[in-house]
């Protein structure tokens, strides 16, 4: 953004349609024989799940998947028809409305195996726990929760607890899950348990269907480490803000709250709009960079609620864009880097970017 050009909104976030849809093609071709379902839950990681969705269906995905009834229920609403899985456990309150919307829900135990069954127009996949031990039922419970569901049953699936780190636990939970399909007639139903990290690395657990989350919007399963480029994804989240104010600091002077970074030498600071409101996290301060003028410049001081401060040059000018999460020039930021750096992962990075603060665009950039 040159300078003096009136910015979109105080901080705002491009997110590319076309990088969504190479990332599905790249995932479907570490899969070639399974389905795919894209995993757009907590608004699509932050990058809004309508969108996403269809860019994920654009590019060949069977179904979708989310946490909540509302969250299926936003798709419908937006006209989107292909099968919706729900993946929690859901109260008896929830159910008539997930089945007014035609989404499939997920039996955990016997009884929500049996409240399911109280609402005949549901269909409903069976999540096993193979290791996990957060959600589904026990291997013994399995023939018992079937023959409850009945012909409702559509799919079967589990949860990896490490695809990411630990090939042999990996393994384990493959062959307690092998060990369930062998034990029941399960034929004719999904079958899947691939998350981002078992599509990528797991073969073995691909199954009819691989459900992949984090790597549709080119984020790395290990989450805080790798570089997804790598693994031939393509980020589709940047986060931007620009330049509102610049003043020079003489030795001596402090920045933000605290005062907790001096400055040693005479020099300049760029104010940014964008704060932990936002959702660029408070842990990140003293630690980040930002890129203005395709350099990238320290963080100075702590992040407050809606602006932080940069180190520049005197020839960065107010209006300048400001890249957080992105590239501009030669440079990059990642949300990989801003998750280590921030102690956490960069799951947390996108899906905290707070919608209601940050305005989002969707123009495709890097194409199919």
């Amino acid at each position: 953004m040159a300078a003096g050009v009136r910015a979109p909104s105080r901080t705002w976030a491009e997110v590319d349609p076309g990088a969504v849809r190479h990332n599905v093609g790249t995932l479907k071709r570490r899969a070639p024989n399974s389905r795919l379902m894209a995993v757009v839950k907590a608004d699509a990681y932050g990058h809004g799940s309508v969108e996403v969705a269809r860019a994920c269906i654009e590019a060949g995905a069977h179904s979708l998947a989310v946490v909540t009834v509302e969250e299926g229920a936003e798709l419908r609403r937006a006209g989107l028809e292909v099968p919706i899985l729900v993946f929690t456990d859901l109260l008896p309150d929830r159910l008539p409305l997930a089945e007014a919307h035609r989404l499939v829900v997920t039996a955990h135990s016997i009884p929500s195996a049996r409240r399911i069954t109280a609402n005949p127009g549901l269909e409903a996949h069976l999540k096993v726990n193979t290791g996990m031990n957060r959600w589904g039922v026990e291997p013994s419970e399995v023939g018992e929760a079937r023959r409850i569901l009945g012909p409702r049953l559509t799919g079967v699936y589990t949860h990896f607890a490490s695809a990411d780190s630990d090939e042999g636990e990996t393994r384990r939970q493959i062959e307690r899950f092998d060990s369930v399909l062998a034990s029941q007639p399960f034929g004719g139903i999904l079958v899947h348990a691939a998350n981002s990290a078992a599509t990528l690395w797991h073969s073995g657990s691909h199954y009819a269907c691989v459900r992949p989350g984090v790597a549709l919007y080119g984020l790395h399963p290990a989450g805080d480490e790798g570089d997804p480029t790598a693994e031939g994804l393509q980020p589709a989240m940047a986060l931007k803000s620009y330049v509102a104010g610049v003043r020079r600091l003489d030795r001596g002077e402090g920045v933000s709250y605290g005062l907790t970074y001096r400055a040693g030498a005479p020099m300049f600071a760029a104010t940014a709009p964008v704060g932990y409101a936002e959702g660029y996290r408070r842990t990140l301060s003293g630690k980040a960079e930002a890129l203005i003028r395709g350099l990238r410049r320290p963080l100075l001081g702590r992040v407050t609620m809606d602006a932080c401060v940069f180190g520049v040059d005197e020839d960065v000018e107010v209006g300048d864009e400001v890249v957080l999460l992105g590239t501009q020039g030669e440079e990059r930021i990642s949300a990989e880097e801003l998750g280590s750096r921030a102690g956490t992962i960069n799951y947390e990075i996108t899906t905290g970017i707070n919608p209601r603060r940050v305005e989002r665009s969707y123009e495709d950039v890097r194409g199919p």
